[in-house]
Order: structure tokens, then C-alpha cells, then sequence
């Protein structure tokens, strides 16, 4: 296909409100640590912190990871219940804010862009309501929609001491418009402001346990953090609170989608993906935006030859249109040429 009719075909694709899934690929790109720098991170820490029998539980990950096993398979080997897993989420935790911090430190210090800010002016253009669901710990997507100048969604309510509570949550985003009357009182209707809807069915880095109540909050605290890491344990936490609500609504509106724009995503998520799958598999429309296709998503895209891709491919860029490749010039696989050179007039 010639470069024109790619552009037109994927400048196409964003009139069709898609249910955007992003994963840790768009993090990575703007410098947040992947799971190789973070197994490399647990395996310096986890043995200064740990002793005895958690010491021992750590170098069986720690053996998996020196063969090359993904830290997802390799904590697979933890028990659910290993109290191992808390040190791994505070180690974890650590590294992920450490680096959020220096990216959004550069980003408000206009030091760097936040690329996900453009692709969401693009993405609300034609509607209010936005749909992200992301298995990300940080914040960056939050920040890039509030760049963009549109309400977040996410379940809680208030700005520094957050609670729980997603049905008061919805009314931020109804507003008043009124009509002057000249016969009578004045006439308003309710309308909706421009918002994107983050559910994040892994927790995120602000996330709280406070005695039973959730909340969520910038600042430090002593509580127990609520994200789940790599491994089994995701399975036994996913089911508890707040995870269930965003995994819930997560799959609700994956079941309802009627397009997919998936980012930096890789397919290595099993819980994540049993909804996703089967609507893929359904031939609901797929664009995937990613540097590099992980097997998993190279598998997935050859049992479905509708999803549309974009990725590297030795400098250029390879695009997949109903199954039919072309190799072109320029870096479209990032976010940034993406949006410069196929989104922009």
C-alpha cells in the first residue's frame, strides 16, 4: 500500500471512538523503568531486606531470572501468600516513583512532552467520554489528561485525601447550562464535560489501604500500598478492593467496545486479557500501536488478520492493513511521529 491510502486508513480508525488499552511500553518510552530494569532493581534489594526463609524464596526467583525466565513467569513460583510479596511491592514501588518523579518533574518544568497529551486532544475531539484501561502503576496517564484539559475519572473523590467512592465521583463531570427566559424562569439543561474513564484493575502507585479503607493520596503515608505485582498473587488480590471495581468495569466496557486502540502493550497479561481476547477473536476493530510485537502479540495478530498494527522494523516503520505488510519510512511506531505524521492535517 502506498503511504497515502496507510494514513487515510489509519486516520480512519479515530473516528470510531475506540476503548484505549495502554501498557507499559508507553511508560518505558518516557523513561519508566521496564521489567528488565526492575527484575535487575529486586535482585539487588530483595537480598539486602530479606533473611531466613524469604531470602530463600527469593533466590528460586532469583535463579528463574539468571535463565532468562520474564519476571512475570518467574514469580509465578511465589506462593499467593508469601510474605515475601509486600517487600517486593514496597521495592517495586520505590523504583517506579523514583523514576515518575524525574519524568513528570521534566514534563511541568517543560523540559519534555507528554506524547499521550496529544493523542488524547485527538481522541476527545468528537466525544465527551474516554475509555483507558491500563495495567500501569504510574501516573503519567492521569497527568497527560489533565494536560489535555479533561476531568478524570477513576472512583475517588477530593484532590489530596481521596476516598473510594465512584458514584459521588460522577457528579464532577455533570454541569448546569442555562437558558434565559423571557416568559418564565430560566430553562437549563444537564450536559457532560469532557472526560477520560482510568481504570487501572493493577492498582497504581497512589493508591492505599487504610485500615480497611481505600483512599488515595500523593503523599507518603504508612499504609499498605495497593498495587499487585507480577505472578500469582495477582489473582488472589485482583479479587479484592479497589481491584475488582476496575477490573469489573474494565471488562464491562470491553464487552461494549466497538473498536480497540491498544499502546505499548505486549499481551502478557493473562488476567487482563480474557475478556480482550475473545472480542479480538470476535473481529471487533484493533489497531496496535507498539515498538516492538512481544510473541504473545505476534501470535495473536496472525490468528487475526483484522487487527492492524504499527511497529519498528530496522529503523522504519512495518504497518499490517488486512493482512498486507508495508515497510515505510519514518519512526511511526512512536507516539509523537504517530501523532505528527499521521494524525496531524
Amino acid at each position: 500500500m502506498d503511504i497515502d491510502a496507510i494514513k487515510t486508513h489509519l486516520q480512519q480508525f479515530f473516528n470510531n471512538t475506540p476503548t484505549v488499552i495502554i501498557g507499559s511500553g508507553l511508560s518505558l518510552g518516557e523513561g519508566i523503568s521496564g521489567m528488565r530494569a526492575l527484575s535487575q532493581h529486586l535482585n539487588e534489594q530483595i537480598p539486602e531486606r530479606a533473611e531466613g526463609q524469604l531470602l530463600e524464596e527469593w533466590e528460586v526467583i532469583k535463579t528463574k531470572l539468571s535463565e532468562e525466565m520474564g519476571l512475570e513467569d518467574a514469580m509465578a513460583f511465589l506462593k499467593p501468600e508469601s510474605e515475601l510479596i509486600p517487600l517486593i511491592i514496597d521495592c517495586t514501588a520505590e523504583l517506579i516513583l523514583k523514576d515518575e518523579m524525574a519524568v513528570i518533574s521534566s514534563i511541568l518544568n517543560g523540559d519534555k512532552n507528554l506524547s499521550l497529551t496529544g493523542l488524547i486532544r485527538h481522541l476527545t475531539f468528537n466525544q465527551d467520554s474516554l475509555v483507558i484501561i491500563t495495567p500501569n502503576y504510574d501516573r503519567l496517564i492521569e497527568l497527560a489528561c489533565e494536560l489535555a484539559g479533561i476531568e478524570i475519572i477513576s472512583g475517588f473523590i477530593n484532590n489530596y485525601f481521596c476516598s473510594h467512592n465512584p458514584e459521588i465521583e460522577l457528579d464532577k463531570i455533570v454541569k448546569k447550562e442555562f437558558k434565559k427566559s423571557l416568559r418564565g424562569p430560566s430553562e437549563y439543561k444537564l450536559t457532560t464535560k469532557k472526560h477520560a474513564k482510568i481504570f487501572k484493575p493493577h492498582g497504581s502507585l497512589d493508591w492505599f489501604d487504610k485500615e480497611g479503607d481505600i483512599i488515595r493520596t500523593s503523599f507518603p503515608t504508612k499504609y499498605k500500598r495497593l498495587i499487585i505485582t507480577p505472578g500469582t498473587s495477582k489473582f488472589r488480590a485482583g479479587y479484592q478492593k479497589p481491584f475488582d471495581y476496575h477490573r469489573e468495569r474494565a471488562n464491562n466496557y470491553i464487552n461494549k467496545a466497538t473498536s480497540f486502540l491498544i499502546i505499548g502493550y505486549g499481551f502478557n497479561d493473562e488476567q487482563l486479557e480474557v475478556h480482550l481476547k475473545k472480542r479480538i477473536n470476535d473481529k471487533v476493530p484493533t489497531l496496535l500501536l507498539v515498538k516492538d510485537l512481544s510473541s504473545n502479540a505476534k501470535s495473536i495478530c496472525e490468528k487475526n488478520e483484522h487487527i492492524t498494527f504499527v511497529c519498528e522494523s530496522e529503523g522504519k516503520t512495518k504497518v499490517r492493513i488486512k493482512n498486507i505488510e508495508s515497510i515505510i519510512d519514518g519512526r511511526y511506531w512512536s507516539l509523537d511521529e504517530f501523532i505528527n505524521g499521521v494524525l496531524m492535517p
